[in-house]
Formats: structure tokens, C-alpha cells, sequence
């Protein structure tokens, strides 16, 4: 490397070059040697290669402490090398800390974060989007935002319409496929619901196999490697347009038809988490109709095809919050009806609205949460009581509970509630009054227990779901999964399997604790033949 190259990279003190900076490093890169060296030394910062001068490990404190160790990121992005995405990401996760391998610098880890945000690849995008959910560096996530937000506004647009518009679609087909042919298979990568991607190879045979045929393990290794790396992707971004997706749930945002059908519903990726949701589409008249996409139609809960609107109509994601009971009701039972994968609670969500003056505010379990959400506009704060505030020219300011807006404020209360709810701080008592998300729970296994095989042994009684064995009777608490046996409401203390293996059942949405509720009710139904003397001890004392 010159020297002028050299003391030029050394020279950059600010997280973000000027642009008299990059035009100057731009000059000074013009000869591939120069812009060989500066690759080099940013992929031993990612690979932990042997330095080719001195052979320092990565982990040398010198490392933290190197001069131009930032200006070598910036000037490597600046060649516009996509192949450098992946080695950012990884020169991020290990400065932050992530993964626990080296001593963190934070001057580098910012260095990549903004440099990434250079790059019009929407791979950088995704990236940005991974490193957002996963860094915990502090500062660094504001660097992360930043990234984004610059990236955004050199296109013109907000960083919300950014992401959506740069989630990959990783060369699969509209319906969420992709097949190649290696040796005499074929491999077919396919997203089967908003929680799978499978990948199978169907020789000449035609059956699919989930693993890899022996065949092609040695001489195919490397298309291999390439495929299953492919799958690691998918998934990732399945992932992350789940979360996204659900994070709009607090906000108020709508998109016109043509704009949604383009980056939802008819996204590779994206549409697999779309259709299984329930959407709001204005009707000429001003009126919201709710409707879930299905094929070319919009299907309305009562099984009628809603008109096509016009590519401008405006769309929006429906909240239970904004919706009458009836309808509520109503769409539940459309989605235990249909069998509809949500990727995350929708139709069967919890609400929560403003108490009225003077009644106790809920939750009212103390604990200390602070999390900002609705894109970075909203903050709830928990301590001894719940608390919104509102960011206003870049300050947050509280504001009183009415004020705040319904689904903010049903959201923002939702996540006070499920993490008091679930840290040791909230442990709800063993058998005492129900959360709103076990009031959920009870709801949905009024739907799910009728079609099963131990649906007329299994009712639901205020607090409990009742099970009727055949050497006692048992009560399931709805929010702690305890267990009491009559007579004599006895603890029972019994460990089920923590996912049950259930031919045909169907759960409406990823619920830990209703997977328990429903493991205990499969196992006590049949209690005559539990085969752990344990479990049995407990059930002969008394019955």
C-alpha cells in the first residue's frame, strides 16, 4: 500500500466520509494494486486470515486501535464490489460483539454499518435489516437506522417503504420455489407456510428426500453448499418479513392496491406471510371491508369474493383493535375454519384500551421495560405503571394515555404485558385470574378441541380447561398450564412433551404455553395409560 494511501485512509476520524474524501480515495484506487490491498486487508478483517504483513491474529489489541482500520472499510465499499455485503456483515458482528470471538471496536463496527448503507444492492438492505435485530452494541443500532434512513432518503423515500421494497426475492417463483437440477436429482427449495422452508432432491424414483442423497455429496459438494447457503437466506428473510410484517401492527399505514400487490402479496417471500394475514381495502364509498388474499381473489369472512379494487384503492393491515367483537369473533372462526397459517396472532391477538378515570391501570405487575416501536415514533416505558411517550423534534415527550392512538396504544401495552408476562418478575400465580392472553387461549381451544379425538372429554370452565380422564377428573389453569385434580383440587405435577406430536391438529397461532395446555390435555384424557410412576403416584393418592 503507498504511503499516500496510507496516511490518506489514516486520516478519516468521522463515522461517514466527506465527499472531497471520497473523491480523493476514488484517485488513489485507480490502480488495481492499490484496490487489491485495501480488499485484502477488510477480508482478514472478516476471515481472520494471517495478516500477509506480521501474520497478527484478529483478536491483537492492535486490531481496536488501528489506524485507517475505517477508512479501509469505506474505501473498499466505495469500489462497489458486492461480494463485500457478506464481509461487512461479518466484520459488523464481530467488532459488535456478536459473536463473542474478539474484543469489540466500535469504530469499526460503525464504519461498516454506514458503509453498507452505501451500497444500492438490496442485499446491503437485508443485511442492515439482520443487523438491526440482532446487534446489541450500545449505539451502534442507532448507526444501524441512520444506515437506513440515509439510504432511503437519497431514493426519495421513507425507510419503511425502502425495506419493503428491498426484501430479496433470492430467484425464487411467484409461488415460492425454486428447483435445480444436480446430477440425475432435482432439488426443489420451496417456503411450505410463513414458518417453513423445506428443501428436498426427487430422484428417478419420484420420492422426495429431505437429506442429501449419497450420490451427490462428494461430486456435487460444492453446488451443495451453495444450495443449502441459498435455504440459510430464505429463511432469514422469511424471518425478518414476519417480524417487519408484524411490527405494523401498531402503525397507521396504508398502501395503494397496486403497490401492495407488488411488494406483498405477490412477493416471492414476502407473499407467503401476506396471504396468510387479514387486510382492510377501501371501497370506492370511503367503507373499510376486511378480506385475506386467496389465489386472484379477495375472500371476505363470510366466503364472498370481494371486488378487485383499482390499483390506486388504498390497502391496510387489519387489527382486531379497530374491529367490532362480532367481527372479531367472526374471523376466528375463519381461521380455525380454514385451517389458515397466521405467521404471527392476528385474528386471535390481544386488545387492550385506555382504562377509565380511576380505574386501576392494567397491567399493573411492577418491572422496568423501555422498547420504541411504530418505526421509531413511539416509546413504551414501564416502571410501577405504563407510560407512552411520543418522539417530537428528536425529543421524547409522554402523552396522556387517551391521547395516544388505539392501535399504538393496544400494541405498545400488548408488549408491556407479554414481557411482564413473561419474565420472572410477572409470574402469574399457579391458579389465580387470567391475562388477556390466556383469555385468548381459552377462545382458541373452544375451536381447536371439538375436532379432536378428546374434544367430548374437554370443556372450558371460567379459568381452567376441564379434562376428564379415565381415573380422575383434571383442571389446566389457561394461563399458568398448572394442573389440579379433583376431587379436592390437589396439585398435580406433570411434565408433558413441549410440542406433541398430533396427527391433523391444528393451532392457529405459535403459543409456547398453549402447546403445554394442549400436550397435558392429550396426556390426562387417556391417564389410564401414563406409564410414568411418578404422574401415576400422584393420580392413584386420593382418587
Amino acid at each position: 500500500m503507498s504511503d499516500d494511501l496510507r496516511a490518506h485512509l489514516d486520516a478519516l476520524k468521522a463515522p461517514r466520509p466527506t465527499r472531497a474524501w471520497r473523491r480523493r480515495t476514488l484517485e488513489l484506487l485507480a490502480g488495481p494494486a492499490a484496490r487489491d490491498e485495501v480488499l485484502r486487508r477488510v477480508r482478514w478483517y472478516a476471515t481472520k486470515e494471517p495478516d500477509p504483513v506480521g501474520g497478527r491474529p484478529f483478536s491483537d489489541p492492535s486490531l481496536r486501535a488501528e489506524q485507517g482500520a475505517r477508512g479501509r472499510v469505506w474505501a473498499a465499499a466505495l469500489t462497489g464490489d458486492p461480494g463485500l455485503i457478506p464481509l461487512l456483515d461479518v466484520i459488523v458482528r464481530r467488532a459488535a460483539g456478536v459473536t463473542r470471538e474478539f474484543e469489540p471496536s466500535a469504530k469499526l463496527a460503525g464504519g461498516a454499518v454506514n458503509a453498507l448503507g452505501e451500497f444500492a444492492d438490496p442485499h446491503a438492505l437485508d443485511v442492515l435489516r439482520g443487523l438491526s435485530r440482532d446487534v446489541r452494541y450500545p449505539g451502534l443500532g442507532r448507526q444501524i437506522a441512520a444506515a437506513i434512513e440515509a439510504a432511503a432518503a437519497r431514493r426519495g423515500i421513507t425507510p419503511a417503504q425502502l425495506v419493503e421494497r428491498g426484501v430479496p426475492a433470492h430467484g425464487l417463483g411467484p409461488d415460492g420455489s425454486l428447483a435445480r437440477d444436480i446430477g440425475a436429482y432435482q432439488a426443489v427449495l420451496v417456503i411450505d407456510d410463513p414458518l417453513t422452508v423445506r428443501l428436498t432432491f426427487t430422484g428417478a424414483d419420484g420420492r422426495p428426500l429431505r437429506t442429501v442423497p449419497g450420490a451427490l455429496k462428494v461430486p456435487r459438494a460444492a453446488e451443495i453448499k451453495e444450495l443449502k447457503s441459498l435455504v440459510k437466506q430464505v429463511r432469514a428473510t422469511l424471518a425478518a418479513e414476519r417480524t417487519r410484517i408484524e411490527a405494523l401492527m401498531a402503525v397507521e399505514r396504508d398502501w395503494p392496491f397496486g403497490e401492495w400487490c407488488r411488494h406483498y402479496r405477490d412477493h416471492p417471500v414476502t407473499g407467503m406471510v401476506a396471504r396468510g394475514l387479514i387486510w382492510e381495502f377501501e371501497a370506492p364509498d370511503g367503507i373499510w371491508h376486511a378480506a385475506t388474499p386467496a389465489e386472484d381473489v379477495l375472500v371476505t369472512v363470510d366466503g364472498r369474493a370481494l371486488p378487485v379494487p383499482s390499483g390506486d384503492a388504498r390497502v391496510r393491515l387489519w387489527h382486531p383493535a379497530r374491529a367490532f367483537p362480532g367481527a372479531v369473533r367472526a374471523w376466528r372462526g375463519f381461521v380455525t375454519g380454514n385451517r389458515m397459517t397466521q405467521s404471527f396472532k392476528q385474528a386471535f391477538r390481544e386488545t387492550y384500551r385506555p382504562a377509565a378515570p380511576g380505574a386501576e391501570p392494567n397491567p399493573g405487575i411492577d418491572g422496568e421495560l423501555r422498547r420504541v416501536f411504530a418505526e421509531g415514533e413511539w416509546r413504551v416505558c414501564h416502571h410501577a405503571g405504563t407510560r407512552f411517550e411520543r418522539k417530537t423534534a428528536g425529543r421524547w415527550r409522554e402523552v396522556r394515555p387517551a391521547d395516544v392512538p388505539p392501535l399504538v396504544f393496544s400494541e405498545g401495552t400488548r408488549e408491556v404485558d407479554l414481557f411482564l408476562r413473561v419474565t420472572s418478575i410477572a409470574a402469574e400465580a399457579p391458579f389465580g385470574g387470567l391475562s388477556a392472553s390466556a383469555g385468548v387461549r381459552a377462545d382458541a381451544l373452544r375451536r381447536i378441541l371439538p375436532g379432536t379425538r378428546i374434544g367430548g372429554r374437554c370443556s372450558v370452565d371460567g379459568r381452567f380447561l376441564v379434562v376428564r380422564g379415565e381415573l380422575r377428573t383434571y383442571k389446566i389453569h389457561l394461563g399458568s398450564a398448572g394442573v389440579l385434580m379433583e376431587p379436592g383440587n390437589v396439585r398435580l405435577r406433570v411434565e408433558p412433551s413441549r410440542r406433541p406430536s398430533r396427527k391433523g391438529l391444528f393451532v392457529p397461532f405459535e403459543d409456547e404455553r398453549l402447546t403445554r395446555i394442549l400436550g397435558t390435555a392429550f396426556l390426562l384424557a387417556a391417564d389410564h395409560r401414563i406409564s410414568d410412576e411418578t404422574v401415576l403416584r400422584q393420580i392413584r393418592r386420593g382418587a
